[in-house]
Order: C-alpha cells, then structure tokens, then sequence
C-alpha cells in the first residue's frame, strides 16, 4: 500500500527539488546556472517549508532559474563553474 499525508497546502510558492543536505528555514549557496547552460555561478538561498521532496524558496531564486542540487562540497573554494 502506498499512502500520503496532506498536513498543510501552500499556493503561489516558488520551490525546487529538496538537496540532501537542505533543512528547513535554512540559508546555503547553490550553484545557478548562467542562461548558456555552460557555466553556474554561486548564490545564496534562504529555504523554507520542506516536504519530502521539495523544498520552498524564500529568496534568492528566481522562477525559471536552473540549480545544481547534487553534493558539490568538492568546490567550496570556488564562486564559478564551467558545467559539462
């Protein structure tokens, strides 16, 4: 059996896939991809609500914009990327 639980419902949010490492009313840097899609750039993001899946984005994200939600701690040292 396969089974959810609806405890609250949010309209008009913008939100994206849920990182690992992102907890709830939390602030992180993710890496936003340039519109060329060759390079992403470092920004930081507030989060909000959380579900399973999906995490809410209070700022620092735009509707439309393309993050990198995979584990990149490896490039800490870095504010830019080239993506390939």
């Amino acid at each position: 059996i396969d089974s959810s639980i609806t405890t609250g419902q949010l309209t008009n949010v913008l939100h994206v896939g849920r990182p690992v490492f992102a907890p709830a009313n939390s602030t992180v840097t993710l890496f936003r991809l340039e519109p060329d899609g060759q390079h992403a750039n470092r920004v930081r993001v507030q989060f909000g609500r959380v579900s399973v899946n999906q995490i809410e984005i209070k700022s620092g994200l735009n509707p439309g914009d393309k993050v990198i939600l995979s584990d990149m701690r490896a490039y800490d040292g870095f504010d830019r990327i080239a993506v390939k």
